[in-house]
């Protein structure tokens, strides 16, 4: 057992002093040292890439057509988990102890600028081949939103308002190998609401005619893949597809709920919440993340959340959504992570994308580990029967890494005070204390490398003094239920600090 109290220590020049002329130097050689292994690791990163090209270029294939590699996979289902005092604690859960070991960071340093990855996943995307997958595999309870007419580069010219006026109402116009220029039209009435360069809803007429020509014009035009990195659209037939629109329709009352799988399991979901003001578009409000069960979970994405009161009511079609999942994970994309878009605002479920990048990838998830356990379950870390809606509930809303943070003067830091589900998200609130890139690293690192040494305690204690530079660490058996973690860890620390001046004083 590590004794009761372990210390580190990271140089920094940030609200903390110069670091002395010796302490640079010794900086100095410790980066050269680290620019040595730094090049053997970038070498062996290149060497290993390079035979993963050569693996992919000879077996390109379709997601639900490769074969799966054979792995033990630990089983860890959570059954012995400890409690204390309300903290859930067990050695078997999956701790995230790495910033990279995150689908995102994956996802932005491998997938894009990938062509072997893009050119795979491009069906997928495609809004017209992605309906043609779908409808091919019949899963039961998925609905495909049926397509009224498309438009490719030959003959988008022919367009007219004639054309708009021939297909039956409601109905959405958007491009199949872009992310923007969505309109719809309903009641006669032309308006382009998402990622528009006229968003004014116009009656259908020329000026209407002129608005919309101009917009697919742009989008059938557009290479979308060299604007992010994203390749899966490099290899999209550019097209425009007219399809009918549910939502103006009454088939669902809700904007597209997002759900999130890896290695074939639904692991959350993000919902739309909130009151809709009016003239708001669904994919302005509000979101909330939830579990399989449809229990709220605390993460948090791009879109602001939603108070207890505005919490939605689970969707009549939600198990149909469960089990529509399930099949498609299994199906289609073993040891992958993908967003599943479906409208489920109604009695039934309607398919509306592939997302393999979301937000370009340039986001994560908060708190971080939800970002983690994708990866870690797409990899092999975590089995993904494990990761039922109690599991991930109970990570997610996991508060046993406990930080408390205090200033040169002994003066507690509220921001960098609080209790987080893993090491990496408790870590990583501590690299504000500097700007410097190379500190913020050190810090991150130091901060990890005192977490792992009170891994096995229930609760988990990191002290920062100084702003950041000098860490205390220690675990902590008993909990009280009246105090909140970090006030547990502040006092543990009071008690410690004492007790080490009482022996000092006694030694004298």
């Amino acid at each position: 057992m590590p004794p009761p109290l372990l210390r580190g220590r990271v140089q920094t020049t940030n609200k903390a002093g110069r670091i002395s002329t010796a302490k640079c130097i010794n900086t100095l050689i410790l980066s050269l040292v680290g620019i040595v292994v730094v090049f053997q690791l970038f070498f062996f990163h290149y060497h290993s890439q390079t035979q993963q090209k050569q693996w992919q270029h000879q077996n390109l294939r379709l997601p639900h057509e490769r074969h799966r590699v054979a792995a033990k996979i630990n089983h860890a289902n959570g059954d012995a988990v400890k409690a204390s005092g309300g903290i859930s604690f067990s050695s078997k859960e999956y701790t995230m102890w790495s910033k990279e070991e995150a689908y995102f960071h994956e996802c932005a340093n491998y997938f894009k600028m990938n062509d072997e990855w893009g050119q795979r996943h491009a069906p997928y995307c495609d809004k017209v081949e992605a309906k043609d997958i779908l409808s091919r595999l019949k899963v039961p309870g998925l609905n495909i939103i049926p397509t009224l007419a498309t438009l490719d580069k030959q003959n988008y010219t022919e367009y007219s308002l004639e054309f708009m006026k021939s297909i039956p109402q409601p109905y959405i116009i958007k491009a199949t190998h872009v992310s923007g220029g969505v309109a719809r039209v309903f009641n006669n009435t032309y308006h382009c609401f998402k990622y528009c360069n006229d968003a004014k809803p116009k009656p259908l007429d020329a000026a209407a005619f002129k608005s919309s020509k101009q917009q697919i014009t742009e989008d059938i035009n557009l290479d979308y893949s060299t604007l992010g990195g994203e390749l899966q659209y490099k290899y999209i037939t550019p097209r425009i597809i007219f399809e009918e629109d549910i939502i103006s329709g009454g088939k669902t009352d809700t904007d597209v709920t997002f759900w999130w799988l890896t290695d074939g399991q639904p692991v959350f979901i993000s919902h739309q919440c909130g009151k809709k003001r009016k003239n708001q578009q669904g994919f302005q409000m509000n979101r909330v993340f939830v579990s399989t069960d449809f229990h709220r979970l605390p993460i948090v994405f791009n879109r602001d959340t939603c108070p207890e009161s505005d919490m939605p009511a689970k969707p009549k079609s939600w198990y149909t959504q469960v089990k529509v999942m399930s099949e498609l994970g299994k199906q289609l994309f073993p040891g992958e992570v993908v967003r599943i878009d479906v409208y489920g605002g109604g009695d039934q479920v309607w398919f509306s994308e592939f997302t393999f990048s979301t937000a370009g990838c340039w986001r994560t998830f908060k708190p971080r580990v939800a970002d983690g356990l994708l990866y870690a379950i797409a990899h092999g870390k975590v089995s993904p029967e494990t990761a039922t809606a109690e599991y991930v509930e109970r990570l997610m809303r996991d508060v046993s890494w406990a930080l408390v943070s205090f200033d040169e003067k002994q003066v507690k830091l509220s921001e960098f005070t609080g209790a987080y589900p893993s090491p990496v998200d408790m870590c990583a609130a501590l690299e504000d204390f500097s700007n410097d890139n190379a500190q913020r690293s050190e810090i991150l690192e130091t901060c990890l490398g005192e977490a792992k040494k009170i891994k096995d305690f229930p609760l988990r204690c990191i002290i920062t003094e100084g702003n950041g530079t000098d860490f205390s660490s220690f675990g902590v058996m008993n909990n009280d239920p009246l105090l909140s973690p970090s006030a547990v860890c502040e006092a543990k620390f009071v008690k410690l600090q004492s007790e080490q001046k009482m022996k000092i004083v006694s030694r004298q």
